[in-house]
Formats: structure tokens, sequence, C-alpha cells
């Protein structure tokens, strides 16, 4: 099956592609398309550029329509962690000597649900679940047993959040959960013949959705009332079925016969029932007017293309003209969508869909980008219309007609790295206040600190240029940080490894961080009840 970027997935929908993009690692990136000039004028189709994370992307990012968001990254320790940005900012949410962090979801409070596995002396500790809020802080969550993980899946504007926990004494198996605004935990009674049991989403009316087991290994559809009484839709006919999203209509998208051939996406709406959304196909978001985005293998092959369904519409064929392969990660309350394309295999390219535009590769849609800035693709959209996007600087995110007034950087550029052998590095910046003035400093992570650096510029464009020669092996953190003359700063880091002889690694994905990917799609709970 051919590697994809996963988007915003937040219950059970990741499918073989999850452990795919971990064993595969970061796509190689294309050259950056034509883009439009630093004179477009305001009004147009163009977006800004903010730098929100120097990281390489995790599997799940959200946006809401104040123009927050919260995402997975790889820091430069080499581990998952998860993002908030708070419009200005990008704050870290790890709890101290945390391991590795799972995004659940974020709401439009600005509330952040997530997990965590904490490094302790005896160890790591599995799981545990959290929220986050600007006026609480970080708040860790109960679970149903301290010896097994609770993972956290989606959390409402009522600051109600849904998940699952291990049981005790259980051998490992779950029970859906959900946590009231006042975190009190309340484990989700399971209906008749079910065992253990997943709660996916949750709405606004605070019923939840999820899946749970019976004793033959058929998969049922649950849905639980806000006073939390079950009720089973079962399987729709299938071998295996699974909630993964819900809104606020009630209706449900989520997946059939995940373990066979058959395997397809299906809508189900109060007092209309289930409809397959074709064959093959794999949901990866769910609107409050009922459109199911995600992508769709054909019968005879694993290369995808992006799709959106709706009831009134159909299934509608969203692949580009020109593109080997595409998908639709998210789709806003307006129908618009963003995903990705691919013209050659393996490079991504991000996109978005238009009922009125069809579809813009992102990349031609940036004002005054800096130079090498590729936009690999298009994480989620929020109702505003501001877009998180994966990019070769890491997640990015695109303001219609907006910006920042800190710099906006482009990749890291040089050639192969080499032992005791100057490393010439160029990096882009761009500052849409043209009177501002900026410094440099680059830390090449062999312990000398951060150093001042020269760089040239002329009216909101510039260029850091250095050199450093590393005399010892080794992985190594680059990281180059752009300050203003207001005290605005921006960052972003690269990790490289040097040996002896030998290629060395480069642009993010050394064996460690690799290794580190494959680990956390392992750990993901998107996977249950599919890499049985």
């Amino acid at each position: 099956m051919q590697t994809f970027s996963i988007g915003r997935i937040s219950t059970a929908t990741a499918l073989l592609a999850l452990a795919t993009a971990a064993a595969a690692g970061t796509s190689a990136t294309p050259e950056a398309p034509e883009q439009h000039k630093a004179g477009s004028p305001a009004g147009k189709d163009v977006y800004g550029i903010v730098n929100l994370g120097g990281g390489d992307f995790g599997f799940i990012a959200d946006i809401n329509a104040r123009g927050q968001a919260a995402f997975e990254y790889f820091g430069i320790d080499g581990l998952l962690h998860v993002g908030y940005f708070d419009g200005t900012r990008t704050i870290e949410l790890s709890p101290p000597n945390s391991g590795a962090d799972l995004l659940g979801d974020l709401n439009d409070k600005g509330e952040v649900a997530f997990a965590a596995s904490l490094v302790e002396p005896a160890g790591s500790t599995p799981f545990r679940p959290f929220r986050w809020s600007a006026s609480r802080g970080l708040v860790p969550l109960a679970s149903l047993s301290s010896d097994g993980p609770t993972f956290i899946s989606a959390i409402n504007n009522r600051s109600e959040i849904v998940g699952r926990s291990a049981l005790a004494n259980e051998n490992g198996a779950y029970r859906a959960v959900r946590w009231t605004a006042t975190n009190r935990l309340i484990p989700l009674a399971a209906p008749a013949g079910i065992g253990q049991s997943f709660a996916s989403d949750i709405n606004d009316n605070n019923v939840t959705v999820g899946f749970g087991d019976l004793a033959s290994g058929v998969g049922n559809v649950l849905v639980w009332d806000a006073a939390g009484r079950p009720t089973n839709l079962g399987s729709f006919g299938s071998s295996y079925a699974f909630a993964s999203y819900t809104n606020n209509r009630g209706d449900i998208a989520g997946m059939l016969d995940t373990l066979g051939p058959a395997i397809s996406a299906f809508l189900w709406s109060p007092g209309k029932g289930v409809a397959r959304v074709g064959t093959r196909t794999i949901t990866h978001g769910l609107n409050e007017i009922g459109q199911v985005v995600g992508r769709n293998y054909s019968a005879s092959g694993d290369i995808p293309r992006a799709f959106l369904f709706s009831r009134a519409r159909g299934l509608i064929d969203l692949h580009p003209r020109g593109l080997v392969a595409s998908e639709a990660n998210d789709v806003n309350d307006s129908g618009a969508v963003v995903g990705l394309g691919q013209r050659t295999l393996g490079l991504n390219i991000a996109y978005r869909w238009t009922r009125s535009g069809g579809a813009v590769d992102l990349n031609t849609r940036l004002h005054n980008p800096p130079s090498g800035l590729v936009l690999t693709s298009g994480l989620a959209i929020s109702n505003n219309g501001d877009i998180l996007a994966n990019s070769n600087v890491g997640v990015v995110l695109l303001r219609p007609n907006g910006g920042t007034d800190a710099p906006v950087l482009g990749p890291i550029q040089h050639a192969q790295p080499r032992l005791n052998q100057p490393l010439d590095l160029t990096l882009s910046f761009r500052d849409r206040n043209p009177g501002d003035t900026h410094t440099a400093t680059v830390d090449w992570g062999d312990g000398s600190g951060p150093q001042s650096v020269a760089l040239r510029e002329y009216r909101g464009k510039g260029e850091v240029r250095a050199s450093h020669t590393y005399t010892s092996e080794g992985d190594f953190n680059i990281v180059v940080r752009v300050r203003d003359s207001t005290g605005k700063a921006t960052q972003l880091f690269e990790r490289i490894t040097i040996r002896e002889l030998g290629t060395p690694t480069l642009s993010g994905q050394p064996a460690g961080v690799a290794k580190a990917r494959a680990q956390a799609a392992s750990l993901r709970p998107e996977t249950m009840g599919l890499l049985r």
C-alpha cells in the first residue's frame, strides 16, 4: 500500500496507512511551485503563513474557529509532543518527564485533551489522560486502572471528554469512559452481549459514539445518550463496524467490514439509517451538515483518490486532474476540504477543494512565502477558513489574507554534511513589516551554544547564512532563531547524523526519530479493532 501522510484523524480511521506511514517516515519534498509574489493584493485568495513548530508532524492536528490549534510533533529530543497555538504563540503541553504525548482533541473554547506516558525511575508509565486550558493549566484525569493505559478521543464544547481506559485484571480489555466538565470519571455502560468498548467522539448534546465487541469478535456501533444510557446500532450487516465521528445533528460516520476486502466508510443518520459510502473507502472527517471526506481505493489498486460524500449528492470524486494520488483529510461546515495530492508517488502537495473553486494547490496561494517553503499536506480547516498544514518546516497555520508580525522562516538548507568539512547553511525568511530589522543565531548542537550569524535583508525579505565544521561524529540538533527589532522571534531545528564513514541521515528523520514515530503509531488508539 502506498504511504500517505495522515491528517486530522481523531478516532478509529487511520487503518493500515497509519502503520505504513510510521514505517516510511517523512515523504520526500517536491520542488517549490510558483507562488504568489509579495505584492499580491489583500482580498484575493491568498494565505499568510505562521510557523507553529519546527519538528516533524506526528499524526493528529486540529484547529478551531478562534484560530487556535493543537497538533502532535516530534520535538528536538526526538519524542512525540503536543503543541498548542493560542493565536499568538505555541505552547508545549507535555507534563514533566513525559516520554510521549498523544493528542485527543481541541474544542472551540481552546481546551485540549490528550494522553501522556511519563518516564519514572521504575520505567515509563502507561498512558494517562490530561486536560489543559489557559485558565486551569494542566489537569490530570482519573483512569479505571493504574496498571493499563487510558486514551483520549474527543472533547466537546461543554468540556466533556471521552476515550477508553483499560480495566483492572481484564487482560488489557478497554471500557468506554467519559469525563465530565468537573473531571468526574464515568464508565459508560456496555449493552448486553458487548465485551470491551471504545468511545470515539462526543457532540455538544453530550451524545457519545463508539463501538464494542461481541463475543464472536464482530464490532458493533454504540451510542450513549447524555445520561450514559447505551444503544447498540449493530454492525449494519458487516463483519466489523465502528463509529469514528458524530455531529450535533446526530449523524455518525465510521467504517464497515474493516477486516476484509469490502471495507468502506458509512454515514448513519437518525430516521434515515445507514448509507455505505462506496467500496474501499476510508473516512477522515465529518462536518455539521453531514458531509464525509476521506480516500477511496480502486478495486484494482492501492492508490487512493480523495472523496466527499453527502446524502444529497452521493460520492464525489475530488481527485485533481494530473495527479496520481490524493486524499481528503478534513472538511469544514461550508464544505471546504483540505488534504493532499501527489503528482509523483511519494511527493506530497497540500490541496484545498471548494465547490466553487475546485482543487487548488495551496502552495500557489501563499502570500510572500520564504524561499524553499513547500506545503505537503492540508491537515485541518476551521469554519473561518484557517488551515493547518504540514510542510518542510513543520506545522504551519495559513490565515486567509492574514499572517503574523513574527518572522516567517523557510527550511534550513545545506549540502550533505561531512566530517571535518565546512557545512554551509542558508535559511530564507520574510516579515510583513518592511521596517523591521533582524538578527539571527545558530546553535549547531555540539556544545558551542547559540552563535550570532550574518544575514542580509531588504524591506521584509532576508536570508541567514552560516558555516560550521563538525569535528566529531554523532547526532546534532541545528537550531536557527531569527528575531526582529520588536522582539518577536521564530526558530526552526533540524537533526543531522554524522558518522566517521558512510552517509548521514538528513532533514529530521534520523533513526531515533523514525523509531519514535513507529513506536507512537503502534500505541495509537486509532488502530484498535483493526490491527487486532
